[in-house]
């Protein structure tokens, strides 16, 4: 996976739920922004930008079986929360400064 850091639990979440590509690896860095209050951008790796945006995705829908399985085959009413900390974790563990500036 995309860095060293990333245990074989980490990357099977990665496989199991972010539905990342090889396309996603074509650019090293890709941007992703705060809060719509401050809009401050980070650069950040495509794991990070995949979990992120799976953390946003989730948060939209919580609880809407429906509109979860759009996010991920895998996910469902039952295990969200814990895919979506889960994907919060990882972002803290790739990417501590986006984590504190768009998560936290």
């Amino acid at each position: 996976m995309a860095k060293t850091k990333l245990t074989a639990a980490d990357e099977k979440f990665v496989r199991d739920f972010l539905v990342v590509t090889e396309e996603d690896f074509d650019a090293n860095i890709t941007h992703r922004r705060s809060n719509r209050f401050s809009g401050e951008e980070f650069e950040v790796d495509p794991i990070t930008a995949k979990a992120i945006d799976f953390v946003y995705g989730v948060e939209e829908v919580f609880g809407n079986e429906i509109a979860l399985k759009r996010i991920s085959k895998n996910l469902t009413v039952g295990n969200a929360l814990q895919k979506f900390d889960r994907a919060r974790m990882l972002v803290l563990k790739l990417d501590t400064t986006a984590y504190m500036g768009i998560l936290d």
